[in-house]
């Protein structure tokens, strides 16, 4: 099936700086890759393999198979590669790569069959970037195309719909005081569940890593600083003071403070 709008990433194409805007073009991000492919021959059934290239003096590049396992046959290779990128050039090819070499099984190939879109930009540093209020007429766009080819778009993929969740303009700075627990007798409706809770070292502490599911079903990767051992998965959490953050391709939520009842159990 399609992919969901969720698991889409758009880039510029080209740019027209005198009209202040340009041609974006999609593309499927590799975490919604890894999920499709865990989702459809299972994690144990595939793997990929890169290799580097170098091609008579011109731009480096890297090269990736993506093998799948059949019964009977063991497990069968397609490849397909991608000169390095400007920024951080060795990964940009590995992240490349891997989506073309997902293109020659199939996957995200109906993206070929959709016309880029004209965005705004704005100037970011040297790069224009699309400006992030077109992200909605992007969706549509691709949508439009699905109906248009008698498609329709699959769920947002495991961990995938943590890369674009709605920004919340009304979210608090984050606090310097360890979130409060508080237990409370009666509920509305759950703000999120947790579905998934591990504690991780990192440069800055320890983190408590949340994936957290809303009633929509989508899910959203958070992180909770310090350990939280009354974190539980499956417990609900209401009130979430969060905010926003961004590392790389990753988009996750900062969690400042959240009502639970502790004796929830996973």
């Amino acid at each position: 099936m399609p992919f969901a709008p969720e698991d889409l990433e758009w880039r510029l194409q080209q740019a027209f700086e005198d009209r202040m805007g340009g041609l974006a073009v999609p593309y499927v991000t590799n975490r919604a890759i890894q999920d499709r492919l865990d989702d459809v021959v299972g994690p144990e059934n595939w793997h990929n393999d890169f290799k580097p290239w170098h091609g008579n003096g011109k731009k480096e590049a890297q090269i990736c198979g993506i093998s799948v396992y059949f019964e009977g046959r063991g497990f069968v290779t397609k490849w397909d590669g991608s000169e390095d990128s400007d920024i951080e050039p060795i990964k940009g090819g590995l992240s490349d790569s891997m989506k073309r070499a997902a293109v020659q099984w199939g996957i995200g190939r109906v993206l070929y069959k959709m016309d880029a879109v004209w965005v705004d930009i704005q100037k970011r540093g040297r790069s224009w970037i699309i400006r992030d209020d077109n992200r909605a007429k992007l969706d549509r766009a691709y949508l439009d195309t699905l109906k248009r080819l008698g498609l329709s778009a699959a769920r947002a993929g495991g961990l995938q719909a943590q890369l674009t969740p709605t920004p919340d303009k009304n979210a608090p700075v984050q606090q310097s005081e360890p979130p409060k627990t508080i237990t409370l007798p009666q509920r509305s409706k759950a703000e999120f569940v947790i579905t998934d809770v591990s504690t991780q070292k990192g440069m800055s502490g320890v983190n408590t890593s949340l994936i957290l599911e809303d009633p929509s079903g989508k899910r959203a990767l958070a992180y909770v600083q310090g350990v939280h051992p009354e974190l539980k998965s499956g417990m609900e959490l209401y009130n979430v003071k969060k905010e926003l953050k961004q590392r790389d391709s990753v988009v996750y939520y900062l969690i400042s403070g959240y009502d639970c009842d502790t004796e929830q159990a996973a």
